[in-house]
């Protein structure tokens, strides 16, 4: 398992994907997780694991890297972690063992898997004054502002725009 690797948890029964970002050599007993009021180990959230089980950060593909930050794909695997935390992505951390890698392939499978409530969200967008025109291959094209954008049924929101992250923003609401 190494950096830039997909990965899933294997204690989720429908599991999101994830892509390994960090490394950083430290049993999970080690790893100081949650805010200023409740701060734990790892491996107090995670008992049923050795507390000396190396340490893995992984971000989630859709509801962090496709959600803030649309160019991840293009940086070099060693540059996600430095560029989760400058787009605001959350980065969790997992015992090693809880993880299980997956080919680009099987990663592929899961991303087309999800998919949008496009029914919903168009209904969310003509409540919001967007101009929406449905396509026949089931993405929406969407225009407020002089912006104007494609949304792919898996979730994906094409275009460049000021209002394009609050745009992927929404439209994670509606992911099923």
């Amino acid at each position: 398992m190494n950096v830039g690797d997909y990965v899933i948890d294997t204690e989720d029964d429908d599991p999101d994907l994830a892509v390994v970002v960090q490394r950083p050599d430290v049993p999970i007993e080690s790893v100081v997780v949650g805010d200023e009021d409740e701060k734990r180990t790892v491996a107090e959230d995670n008992p049923q694991y050795e507390p000396t089980e190396p340490a893995v950060k992984v971000v989630f593909v859709e509801s962090g890297l496709d959600t803030h930050w649309e160019d991840w794909t293009d940086v070099p695997p060693d540059r996600l972690y430095a560029g989760a935390q400058n787009n605001g992505v959350k980065i969790y951390t997992f015992p090693q063992s809880r993880l299980s890698p997956v080919s680009e392939e099987q990663a592929e499978n899961l991303r087309a898997d999800t998919t949008v409530d496009m029914d919903g969200l168009c209904s969310r967008l003509d409540e919001a004054n967007w101009e929406v025109e449905a396509l026949d291959d089931g993405s929406l094209v969407v225009e407020k502002m002089g912006e104007q954008y494609r949304i792919i049924p898996t979730g994906e929101v094409e275009g460049d725009g000021q209002i394009r992250k609050p745009l992927a923003n929404l439209v994670s609401q509606y992911t099923e």
